[in-house]
């Protein structure tokens, strides 16, 4: 088993008729391949830097997952068939790799709120934005 991340761009069409069944089914065309599935996190709805299927915009989401490296190009074929999935990229990963990426997004997340807790306290204390 080896650790990959991917991420996948999703028809927006799908997604709105049915959100949980679309994402459902896409996690399924990894798992139909014996990927297990170490965090699949929606990102954001996006603008297309060009159309892809006639399509402008889609969900992007990030994934990470563990499979038999000759699995890989049966899941990229699966999901190049499918409907659903606009677009994929799959990178190998190292094992702890996950985990430094998780410890990032916390610390991005305690960084973003303590700028807005400061730009919050200045604009109590009337501090012009910027200064």
């Amino acid at each position: 088993m080896r650790s990959y991340e991917t991420t996948i761009l999703i028809r927006l069409s799908a997604i709105r008729a049915d959100k949980e069944g679309t994402l459902a089914a896409v996690r399924g065309l990894y798992e139909a391949e014996g990927a297990k599935f170490l965090d699949f996190k929606e990102w954001e709805e996006r603008r297309l830097a060009y159309p892809i299927a006639g399509e402008t915009n889609a969900l992007y989401v990030i994934a990470y997952f563990e499979v038999d490296p000759l699995a890989i190009e049966k899941i990229e074929r699966r999901v190049t068939l499918n409907e659903i999935v606009l677009r994929q990229l799959i990178v190998s990963r190292e094992g702890k790799a996950l985990e430094k990426i998780k410890a990032q997004r916390i610390k991005a997340a305690e960084q973003a709120a303590a700028a807005a807790i400061a730009a919050a306290a200045a604009a109590a204390a009337g501090i012009p934005e910027g200064y």
